[in-house]
């Protein structure tokens, strides 16, 4: 769901050439995710699992809370896990880059649940048995692949370590999409959640048809981007400290280019606006295929929650959503301009009618809370995750493992 970000920050970069470095990075931009998590005083591991075809995936997990980890005895055997899936452009490092009082990841460890943070083939935490990233064939990938084998090799993985008969799943954006696929190409693994909780989910999205169209046939940016050379969506991070120290996240958003732009996609939300933080998130953000591009653009202008088949302008075949048995709840941003409440509701209307919708709401009752924000608001930890945690907290209890 970043590509239009991404296709702006490159459009932006051509003109840097003369710009000076103004401002240094908080440390927290490059810090690891175990370094973020341990620094913040919680317990870490590091969890590797290799998939059927061949990507090896680095799983960040946090076993408790801060309190509880340094209790003699700690164990975190039996507990309730929790599998988080980043979106587009992200990293496990998307649930606790905003610390122990704000971020999912944190709030749920001190409630008692054993958290584990994936990471989708592509990032930083990613690698290939055989192909290194600078193999073409690296990158032959979309969210298909991620829903295919990704995702269900990390549920397996958690399965597998804590010997829980099911876990909880909560998935961001491309996260949700990524579930959603797992569903329909391997049903089986509605035997192993116990429910899904989907923040602003990317399935439907008619609302950006134009802007895929301008993009992938009138500009055809991506493959323009394969034949300079260009294997992934990425910045290197020269370009991207040249970014953010030259022309992004000065003074107040309205006065932001870089910020004015991004919020005509995401929907504007200046209030949550967090300047520091903003700047971290750019410096961390992560590579993407561009079959991501093509395939979420197929999505928008076929109108169909469509597999990839026979490539961006071929046969659109229908994901069987009516493959989803667990119970679903729909979270949406009420001003979020790229995954809409609308297109939201038309999931929730298939979801109802095969009675797996266990519900569709706000966010919260912020009313310019947007795609971001679901992530990186100044006040995510009281406008989202708190009550959010008390909301998994009911689903567990109604249908977790007895």
């Amino acid at each position: 769901m970043g590509f239009l970000l991404m296709r702006l920050f490159l459009i932006l970069c051509l003109g840097l050439v003369t710009c000076e470095r103004t401002r240094v990075l908080k440390k927290e931009a490059y810090a690891t995710v175990p370094e973020l998590i341990a620094t913040a005083g919680y317990p870490i591991e590091k969890h590797r699992v290799t998939t059927e075809d061949g990507y090896i995936i680095q799983m960040h997990r946090i076993p408790a809370g801060r309190r509880i980890a340094r209790k003699a005895g700690f164990s975190a055997k039996g507990k309730k896990a929790v599998l988080i899936v980043h979106g587009l452009l992200g990293s496990s490092g998307d649930f606790v880059i905003m610390g122990p009082e704000r971020s999912l990841a944190y709030l749920l460890a001190d409630e008692g649940y054993d958290v584990w943070l994936g990471n989708l083939r592509g990032n930083i935490y990613t690698s290939h048995v055989n192909y290194t990233k600078r193999n073409p064939k690296f990158w032959n990938f979309s969210f298909h692949e991620h829903g295919k084998y990704d995702v269900p090799a990390m549920v397996d993985k958690i399965l597998n370590v804590t010997s829980v008969p099911k876990v909880m799943y909560v998935g961001y954006s491309m996260g949700t999409t990524s579930f959603f696929v797992m569903m329909s190409e391997r049903p089986e693994y509605n035997d192993k959640i116990i429910s899904f909780v989907a923040l602003a989910p990317a399935v439907y999205l008619s609302n950006i048809k134009p802007l895929a169209v301008t993009a992938l046939k009138t500009l055809e940016l991506p493959e323009r981007m394969r034949a300079q050379g260009m294997l992934s969506v990425s910045l290197s991070r020269d370009i991207l400290d040249l970014l953010i120290g030259s022309m992004c996240f000065r003074g107040k958003p309205e006065d932001d280019i870089c910020m004015r732009i991004v919020y005509m996609i995401v929907g504007e939300d200046n209030e949550q606006y967090d300047k520091d933080i903003t700047a971290v998130l750019l410096a961390r953000a992560q590579p993407a295929s561009w079959r991501h591009l093509e395939h979420f653009g197929k999505i928008a202008i076929s109108g169909v929650f469509t597999s990839w088949e026979d490539g961006l302008w071929g046969r659109v075949k229908p994901y069987n959503i009516t493959n989803v048995k667990v119970p679903v709840t729909l979270l949406y941003g009420g001003n979020d301009q790229l995954t809409e409440k609308n297109q939201i509701m038309r999931l929730a209307d298939e979801l109802s009618a095969t009675g797996m919708l266990e519900g569709v709401r706000p966010a919260c009752e912020w009313p310019k809370f947007n795609h971001l924000d679901f992530a990186f608001a100044r006040d995510v930890g009281t406008l989202l995750n708190r009550p959010l945690v008390v909301y998994i907290n009911t689903l567990f209890n109604k249908y977790g493992p007895k």
